[in-house]
């Protein structure tokens, strides 16, 4: 797990860099990214910095994507 030991900021700044590469949408890249270094979703999201938790919860929001009922936060 190449992302363990890296900054939060590290992290946030690839999906930047790949959403400005390669388009699509920051949770494709947050999945990709994921999915390229066999990392999980679920550990990589304690790694999400708060713009870029900002700019998910906006995507959702412009994708209609539901939120799960536990709360509107998405983190």
């Amino acid at each position: 797990m190449v992302f363990i030991e890296q900054e939060d900021y590290d992290f946030s700044k690839q999906v930047e860099k790949y959403v400005t590469d390669n388009g699509g949408t920051y949770l494709d890249a947050v999945l990709c990214i994921c999915e390229d270094n066999n990392t999980s979703p679920e550990l990589m999201a304690k790694k999400i910095t708060k713009p870029l938790k900002e700019k998910l919860q906006i995507e959702a929001i412009e994708l209609n994507y539901r939120l799960p009922n536990v709360g509107t936060s998405l983190f």
